[in-house]
């Protein structure tokens, strides 16, 4: 009996050990778990971060390029009402036939966060609408901002080789400032451009391409992104 009540407590002593070593261990995963997830949520805090300094540049950016093509559009408003009115030629026409020609390349999304999070995995987003918005906005609108601007800017180069230097001394003689891009482009003959239709029609499409391709993509990229810099500024609000 003395031998088996010394068993009896040496298994209740063993397996009181073992229970404590499994507490232990359960106690260690948790709180290393618990680590994991914070150095997560901070990941993601930080990257959030850049999510939204970036998006505010682009969003100044936007309403830069909105104004530079503002600019460049009543410039052919300007250069259309002195050809179809038959209005003298003015010095400051020299400026708005240039500014016709300009365009504001590279105002697409800065997607240097994007990259980043995608090298992290996408999933460390973890609110899925947040995370499915970041990815339409970078894949889809993003592109569809470059495709837009591209075919614009596409449209002005073949223009300069197969309308502008026939009709103008020079193409593109400008220089860039503080103030944005300035330059001039002198007709070789004024008269005629008031009864040259095929120019005429390309300064009439030009307003309706600017719209289409410029205009519109750059609205469409401004609502998307300031609604994404919203929803992350309130994510971020959450987190913390």
């Amino acid at each position: 009996m003395l031998l088996e009540n010394k068993i009896s407590k040496y298994l209740l002593y063993a397996i009181g050990e073992i229970v404590l070593v499994v507490i232990g261990i359960l106690i260690a995963l948790q709180i290393n778990n618990k680590n994991e997830n914070e150095k997560l949520v901070q990941k993601e805090i930080e990257i959030l971060q850049l999510f939204q300094e970036s998006l505010t540049t682009d969003l100044v950016r936007f309403k830069t390029v909105s104004l530079f093509y503002k600019n460049s559009k009543k410039s052919i408003e300007r250069v259309l009402k002195h050809l179809e009115n038959n209005l003298p030629y003015e010095d400051t026409l020299a400026s708005d036939f240039f500014n016709t020609t300009i365009t504001y390349e590279q105002s697409s999304f800065i997607d240097g966060p994007f990259e980043t999070l995608k090298s992290s995995g996408l999933e460390l987003i973890s609110n899925t609408t947040l995370r499915l918005k970041i990815v339409d906005v970078y894949d889809n609108w993003d592109l569809s901002m470059e495709t837009s601007e591209k075919r614009y800017v596409e449209l002005i180069m073949n223009t300069g080789l197969n309308i502008y230097k026939t009709r103008f001394d020079e193409f593109w003689r400008g220089t860039e400032n503080d103030f944005g891009i300035s330059g001039v482009m002198h007709p070789t003959d004024y008269n005629s451009l008031r009864n040259d239709k095929e120019y005429l029609f390309f300064l009439k499409t030009q307003l309706n391409l600017m719209g289409w391709f410029l205009e519109k993509s750059n609205r469409e990229a401004t609502v998307n992104g300031t609604l994404l810099k919203d929803l992350i500024e309130k994510e971020l609000k959450e987190i913390d």
